[in-house]
């Protein structure tokens, strides 16, 4: 962060152009202490749902969730989507009150994703996807194609395939909805959550580096965010859900498992560029983040 005291007096004795540099550099870091965010994350150490809005802190809220609690998804009209062990359940964004629908009857669930049909979908660690109705009713029950699958959280593209963070095999796994392998994109480390471009690349997890990295369709690594090595006094640990934003930013949970409670940020934000944009910390609302999903815009 720039000095500014020391800064003002090293230039008081410059001419007017060195003063306009100064005033463009204290509006660089005013501008960039204003930024406010407001976004919904899932706290796996303390199995909490927290909401947090920058803008109005009068709205933040943080309740009780079942175990195993990993998957977010706005659904619109208010509603948000979860996933947990034994299936999903509905909250409401504005005060986090459960709603009527849910699902609990079975084990090992990673994901759960609303499908524009409004039939749900839900997938298992080892890749049993399981489909059931409006009403909870399940109707399709198949098993993806991968032996010794370890699966995190699985995004629906627009083909209706299902693309998958796998954390064994270490992949960003492109499936179809009989469960049959389209694509394997190979990655570094555990992948978590998975995202397909609309150039056809695609951004995963590779967890233990604390990276997100861009593949180009044949699994080339274009570029990444975050890493380890990149921001060695970030206090990066693991890299699990994140979220891209309209501007092409991401913003990582950064999951401070492994012992590694109140010793770094939970959420932090990355310029395309692979520059920290934003963080946010607050050890004493949250535990371990695993997982975000940004609301700025959202009702």
């Amino acid at each position: 962060m720039l000095d500014l005291e020391n800064e003002t007096k090293r230039r008081k004795t410059m001419r007017h152009g060195g003063t306009l540099l100064l005033c463009f550099a204290i509006a660089s870091v005013a501008t960039a202490e204003e930024i406010k965010h407001r976004w919904v994350c899932v706290d796996n150490g303390a199995n909490r749902l927290i909401h947090v809005d920058q803008n109005d802190t009068s709205k933040n809220w943080s309740i009780a969730i079942p175990v195993g609690s990993r998957d977010l998804q706005s659904l619109g009209d208010g509603k948000l989507l979860v996933s947990h062990g034994s299936g999903a359940v509905e909250y409401r964004l504005a005060d986090g009150k459960r709603l009527p629908w849910g699902v609990d009857r079975y084990e090992s669930i990673q994901t759960a994703r609303r499908l524009p049909d409004g039939n749900t979908l839900l997938a298992t660690v080892s890749g049993t996807l399981y489909e059931v109705d409006p009403q909870g009713k399940e109707i399709g029950k198949k098993q993806i194609a991968v032996k010794g699958l370890n699966m995190r959280l699985m995004r629906v593209l627009p083909s209706g395939n299902l693309l998958i963070g796998s954390a064994g095999p270490k992949a960003a796994i492109e499936v179809s909805r009989d469960g049959k392998v389209v694509k394997s994109l190979p990655l570094p480390d555990k992948g978590y959550t998975a995202i397909r471009l609309d150039d056809g690349r695609t951004m995963a997890t590779s967890g233990g580096e604390a990276r997100i990295v861009t593949l180009d369709r044949d699994g080339n690594i274009l570029s990444h965010v975050g890493g380890k090595t990149d921001h060695p006094k970030l206090g990066l640990d693991f890299c699990s859900g994140w979220d891209r934003l309209p501007s092409g930013h991401c913003v990582m949970a950064n999951w401070l498992g492994h012992g590694k409670q109140g010793t770094a940020p939970h959420l932090i934000e990355f310029s395309t560029d692979n520059k920290i944009v934003w963080t946010w910390e607050d050890h004493e609302m949250a535990r371990q983040v695993t997982n975000v999903l940004m609301l700025d815009g959202v009702k």
